[in-house]
Formats: C-alpha cells, sequence, structure tokens
C-alpha cells in the first residue's frame, strides 16, 4: 500500500482521539483497485477483538489515474449527493486518499439481480438519482475514450483499430435527451442489499453528469440484459416511476449509444490488461474486439 503515511495522517485528522496503532487496514477485491476496509479496533473485557470504527479508505494513485478514476472529483459527488439514500457519505480527503462510511449489506446473486424484483427496486432508485439535481461534473467521453487510448498496449493495435479509434474521436456523439446524474458502474458487485431488497450503490469513481440513454445503456450492457429485461426496466423507469415520459424514445435512444459503450468499455479492459498483465482483461475484451471487427 503506497502513501500509508498519508492515510494515517489523514485517519488522525478526522479521528483525533484514536492512536494510529488502533487502525488496521486490509485491502477489499474491485476490478479498479486501491480500496482498502480501515477498522479501530478494542479489546472488550473478554479479551474478544472487535471492531468499534469501520471505514472505506479509497486510493487516489497511478493505477486509478490510468482507469480516469480522480478521488476529489468523487468526492465533490458524493458530497453532492448526500441527501441521496442510496450513496456513501463522505468522512475526509486529502491528496492520497479519500475517506467513506462503511455500509453493512450483502451483494446480491446474478439470479436475484436479474429477478423482476430487484430490477423494479433499481428502476427506482435510478429513477430517483435521474431526478436528482445535476452535478457540477460531466462526464467527458471523448475525453476518456482518448486518455484510454495512450496507455493501451501499441502491439495490440492494428491499423483498422487506430481508425476505429480515430471514429469516435471526431464522430458526433448522440444528442442529450436528458442530463442528469448517473452512476455508470452498477452492478452485481457495486450494490448492497439488506434482507434481498437493495440498499446502497457503492464505487461512485465514475459518476458524472451525462445522458440517460448513456447511463442506461451502460447498465444494460454491463448486466447482458436480454431485449425482455431492457423493456422490462424501462417500463418501470418510465411508467411505474415517471423519470421519462417517452419509454419507446428512450429505448431507441439508448441503442444510438450501443456503439459508444463498447467502445469506452473495450479500452477500459485494454488498459486493465497493459497496467496489470492479468489475462482475464484480455478475454473480456475479446468479444468487443469482435464486434468492431478487430
Amino acid at each position: 500500500m503506497s502513501n500509508q503515511s498519508s492515510l494515517f495522517a489523514l485517519l488522525a485528522e478526522c479521528f483525533p482521539a484514536v492512536l494510529a496503532s488502533c487502525w488496521e487496514v486490509s485491502p477489499l477485491a474491485g476490478l479498479s483497485g486501491g480500496s482498502y476496509l480501515v477498522e479501530k479496533r478494542y479489546a472488550t473485557q473478554t479479551q474478544d477483538t472487535v471492531p468499534s470504527i469501520k471505514l472505506i479508505a479509497r486510493s487516489d494513485g497511478q493505477a486509478q489515474n490510468a482507469l480516469y478514476v480522480n478521488r476529489r472529483k468523487e468526492a465533490h459527488i458524493l458530497k453532492q449527493l448526500k441527501d441521496f439514500p442510496y450513496s456513501p457519505q463522505v468522512i475526509g480527503r486529502n491528496t492520497h486518499w479519500l475517506l467513506l462510511e462503511w455500509v453493512d449489506g450483502d451483494h446480491p446473486s446474478c439470479e436475484q439481480f436479474l429477478s423482476s424484483e430487484f430490477q423494479k427496486n433499481l428502476a427506482e432508485i435510478v429513477a430517483k438519482l435521474h431526478n436528482h439535481d445535476v452535478l457540477n461534473y460531466r462526464l467527458p467521453l471523448r475525453n476518456e475514450i482518448a486518455h484510454y487510448g495512450y496507455l493501451i498496449d501499441n502491439k495490440r493495435v492494428s491499423a483498422r483499430w487506430k481508425r476505429v479509434h480515430r471514429r469516435f474521436l471526431r464522430t458526433p456523439m448522440p444528442k442529450v435527451l436528458k442530463l442528469a446524474p448517473a452512476h455508470m458502474d452498477i452492478h452485481p458487485g457495486n450494490v448492497l442489499c439488506e434482507q434481498g431488497v437493495p440498499k446502497m450503490l457503492v464505487d461512485w469513481e465514475y459518476a458524472a453528469n451525462t445522458d440517460i440513454g448513456l447511463s442506461l445503456e451502460t447498465y444494460f450492457q454491463f448486466n447482458s440484459l436480454t431485449v425482455e429485461q431492457r423493456d422490462y426496466f424501462l417500463t418501470q423507469y418510465c411508467y411505474t416511476y415517471g423519470a421519462y415520459k417517452d419509454k419507446f424514445r428512450l429505448a431507441e435512444h439508448c441503442l444510438q449509444w450501443e456503439p459508444w459503450v463498447k467502445y469506452m468499455t473495450l479500452m477500459w479492459y485494454e488498459v486493465q490488461w497493459s497496467q496489470r498483465q492479468e489475462a482475464q482483461f484480455l478475454n473480456d475484451s475479446s468479444p468487443l474486439r469482435d464486434y468492431f471487427g478487430l
């Protein structure tokens, strides 16, 4: 763990009564990396060790910057969403670290996540988020794609890929149907449940204002929703929760973002491969390379 002294300085600032020796730090799983569980522990009369404070510490290092992650931006967005009940609260931040509240809960299974009732609950959460006041940060999708382009393994880039990349840097993007706050990374690993009901979205590092069509198409693709599942989600989103009046127009608009989401995702996987050399990222990117004929 890099910048450990900076983390303990932030903990001392936020919890001045707690000695540094009382904190325990352990890494958490996650594709972007840099997240840690921080616990303050004390001994009870029976000498059992019980956590008294639990936090999430998220680092702002080179690996995160390569993936276009910025903890300062993440902190500002979460502070703007402090009245949104499905986002964690910010505890503190410095140059290298972001401290967030720990939220208890379970991740849903894939089967549970894709169930009609769970999708209805998620549609309500997304509808509320899309109806929240806009943030002060807009997703710079084209800049993000350009950024990834500098970091991928050039030995894997064919002449055709270069042409595809230039097209995404120059082609006009779909028009904005409605600009709204978006999480941009909702999947089972970023949802916490209580008694089978979603209670919190975590990992807001990619959150920003963006078109609702891009936000929804990203959600649909990340979770491999079928045509029927997409239609059900949009029915709940539009008609049950009133987030947009014209479901059919919204469905067509989402499809306009399809290649953009696929290319953004392909580039993300390729940056991960370039940075970490883990074969899983090549396996994940393979269908997307086939889609673009690469």
